[in-house]
């Protein structure tokens, strides 16, 4: 009798549905607490408590704070979806490159961009604070700038690819210069100190890398 009967599944879809609602919880209690009480003031056992989970089980599946702050971070980028798809990965990026002309590329790039800044700015502002004073965080910040330039050098090599990018510039520097005016803390500068608002970042953003990326008959 023994032989005829079904080992237990453990990979059944209810409890993946479990799984997943307990990683929802976990990272919906600790965007709250990062957002509120900073990455320092934010502990494993308080989120734990948080969500209403053992910290047993918060380790299990993030092991360090820096880890469950970087699975915060991807899953604010990509809008509340918990997929850990990679950013070059998404259709949202894919998206842009269907676009044959060099200008509007780059202006559905910056009002993409300004969205996902909507979303990120105070969890940024959460990873700018914790990268001072800890340094598994700064590691992060570093890995995180690494990543978005590498995201960025992608569409610039497609600009360089259909001969678009203006005389003299390599691929390298042009990566630089989106890199730098497109860092978030610009954005923060413009539209939190000066009173911007998105659109006005975003009108600007589009019009500095229009002329400093794209050959002047393209946009003239």
């Amino acid at each position: 009798m023994a032989d005829n009967v079904n080992p237990r599944r453990y990979d059944s879809p209810v409890r993946e549905r479990r799984a997943e609602a307990t990683r929802s919880a976990v990272l919906d209690a600790a965007e709250r607490m990062f957002t509120a009480r900073g990455f320092v003031r934010t502990t494993l056992p308080a989120v734990a408590e948080e969500a209403g989970v053992s910290l047993a089980t918060v380790k299990l599946a993030f092991k360090t704070k820096t880890e469950l702050l970087l699975n915060v971070w991807h899953r604010t980028l990509a809008g509340g979806v918990d997929d850990r798809v990679p950013v070059v990965e998404r259709d949202s990026y894919k998206a842009q490159f269907e676009i044959a002309d060099p200008v509007e590329r780059i202006r559905f790039a910056t009002s993409s961009g300004i969205v996902i800044r909507q979303r990120i700015s105070d969890l940024m502002a959460v990873i700018e604070a914790g990268a001072a004073v800890d340094d598994s965080l700064a590691e992060l910040r570093r890995r995180m700038l690494e990543e978005r330039w590498h995201v960025i050098r992608e569409f610039t090599q497609r600009l360089a690819d259909d001969d678009h990018l203006r005389p003299g510039l390599s691929v390298d520097q042009a990566t630089d210069e989106f890199w730098l005016l497109n860092h978030l803390g610009n954005y923060r500068l413009l539209t939190e100190t000066r009173g911007w608002t998105a659109d006005q970042y975003a009108d600007w953003l589009n019009r500095t890398l229009v002329h400093a990326l794209l050959r002047p008959e393209l946009y003239q």
